[in-house]
């Protein structure tokens, strides 16, 4: 498997920054299953970014040394015939820069992995995410399946699945859980974690939204917040749990929450769709758009994530309006079309901007 410079460093890059997609992550995986020196030096790369200098394997510092020169080998390689092929000018520039950059990666990882002198272990993770405007489907190593919904990135280590299995996730999941008594699965998101052994549920926990939700389906779940793990709140079928996160966060800093639009959290029933007795809550895996009663500040905010623009708002007082409806492979202009009128707004459409007014 060959692979061009410039896009081994954008993978590695995306992978560290963890904004890579499925696909790219199998085009890496695969094209470091047969190029040991990148392999290892990608590795090498991971752990320093990680903060820690104790990689998968024990390599020895020689063997590094090895490996670092042969990739600088080939780089210089490529900058030579590049030249001396008399490229155009913007291209000469092109390979001179990427040439420069993956010096400098595979020199700090190399530089760091050999000198430093803190060796403490750590587990490797997976990162897996998805970009506005995408979803994504996928299945753990031990079959549970999940769907990611736009703007989300789900984490979990190498060792998934040995003594629990657990994932990390910003933004917005569906998991169907491979039932494993012996191992419990757990989500954890910033304000609470989510325990299950075999189940189906819904978490939502965007950085930008208020809340933070799970919505259970079939099975038990069992809930913990962060600021007060000893408290456990059990979910039943067709329940979900809104934790409002500015109360959260008011309560770890010790601050009085003035003014409480509603509890710190509330367990309330899933409502369905009449027509296919879908939950509201997972209507987005059928990509279906579903507001109840929804402020329209909340439906900009899902909006922007679901067609990946970003929104001008010139007249904050439409924002509290509250709207209702449902949309399936709907344009974005044809949802603004149905809102407009109930919410007394006009909007334009310019690249990615959304101008509402």
């Amino acid at each position: 498997v060959k692979m061009d410079r410039n896009r081994l460093i954008e993978l590695l890059r995306k992978k560290e920054s963890g904004v890579i997609t499925l696909s790219e992550i199998r085009e890496l995986n695969e094209y470091l299953k047969t190029n040991t020196d990148d392999k290892i030096i990608a590795d090498a790369l991971n752990a320093v970014l990680a903060g820690s200098f104790k990689v998968e394997h024990d390599y020895q510092p020689g063997e590094i040394q090895r490996h670092v020169k042969n990739l600088h080998d080939k780089i210089n390689t490529d900058l030579n015939t590049g030249l001396s092929a008399g490229k155009p000018n913007k291209n000469r520039l092109i390979i001179m820069i990427s040439a420069i950059a993956a010096s400098l990666i595979l020199g700090i990882a190399g530089y760091y992995f050999i000198y430093s002198g803190s060796q403490h272990n750590t587990v490797a993770k997976n990162v897996l995410s998805t970009k506005k405007g995408s979803k994504s489907t996928l299945e753990l190593p031990d079959g549970t399946k999940v769907w990611l919904n736009a703007d989300t990135r789900l984490t979990y280590d190498k060792n998934y699945g040995e003594k629990i299995r657990a994932v990390e996730l910003t933004g917005e999941a569906y998991f169907d859980v491979v039932k494993d008594a012996d191992h419990p699965f757990i989500v954890r998101t910033k304000f609470m974690d989510i325990k299950v052994l075999g189940t189906a549920f819904n978490v939502r926990a965007y950085a930008n939204e208020t809340n933070t939700q799970t919505s259970l389906l079939r099975g038990k779940v069992e809930i913990s917040l962060r600021n007060k793990k000893a408290e456990k709140i059990i979910l039943k079928p067709n329940e979900k749990i809104i934790l409002n996160n500015a109360d959260v966060l008011n309560d770890n800093n010790n601050i009085a929450s003035k003014r409480k639009e509603m509890p710190i959290l509330s367990v309330v029933a899933i409502k369905t769709n009449k027509t296919d007795s879908t939950a509201n809550e997972i209507q987005w895996t059928k990509n279906r758009l579903v507001f109840d009663q929804t402020d329209f500040g909340e439906i900009i905010t899902e909006l922007e994530r679901w067609y990946n623009v970003q929104a001008v708002i010139k007249d904050s007082s439409i924002l509290p309006r509250k709207l209702s409806g449902i949309f399936e492979n709907e344009s974005l202009p044809e949802v603004l079309e149905s809102f407009k009128l109930a919410a007394g707004f006009n909007y334009r459409i310019s690249d990615n901007t959304l101008t509402i007014y």
